[in-house]
């Protein structure tokens, strides 16, 4: 069996592990953690979350692990690339609304939006996905058939079932070499 990883120390100071950032703010106060990823943010911006809301309402313990000064919230369970979507749409919502909006954004949006009760994003992403997989097929555009399977598997994965017929659509009218 694989060896057990070593504890880290309560306490990290290693500049390395310190991402410097679009998203580390020197006025930061938490820390989240993601795939060997940092970023440094501010609670207030968290707040948009109904789970981090209530977390962070919480009394902390004494021996939290902190990094850079700050509590360090590491969630092995994402995606950084996901975070990098919903860090942007809370720092830089200018920026976010007027990007390109390729799949792989409105999944990432969609996922954590879902996982951490974010109802306004969660509503972006839906608007999105109802852009492409629309309940009318004849609104359907080409965007909706490259990433037909992802779509069904989105839709099953964060309780969209609306957009469904139409990804199976798209996937059942996609030519396979």
């Amino acid at each position: 069996p694989p060896a057990k990883r070593q504890r880290t120390s309560h306490c990290r100071k290693s500049e390395s592990l310190i991402e410097q950032s679009q998203f580390w703010f020197a006025d930061g106060d938490i820390v989240i953690g993601v795939e060997g990823q940092s970023w440094k943010i501010h609670r207030s911006k968290l707040m948009c979350s109904v789970i981090f809301a209530d977390m962070l309402e919480l009394p902390q313990p004494a021996d939290i692990e902190r990094m850079d000064g700050c509590p360090l919230v590491s969630l092995s369970q994402d995606s950084a690339n996901d975070w990098l979507v919903v860090l942007t749409w809370m720092y830089q919502r200018e920026k976010f609304n007027n990007q390109i909006v390729v799949f792989d954004t409105i999944a990432g949006a969609l996922r954590l939006s879902n996982k951490y009760d974010i109802p306004d994003l969660r509503q972006w992403s839906m608007r999105q996905l109802f852009l492409r997989w629309p309940q009318d097929l004849t609104k359907m555009t080409y965007t909706a058939f490259p990433h037909a399977a992802e779509a069904i598997c989105l839709a099953r994965e964060c309780n969209v079932p609306e957009i469904l017929p139409a990804s199976f659509y798209a996937l059942s009218i996609l030519r396979w070499s």
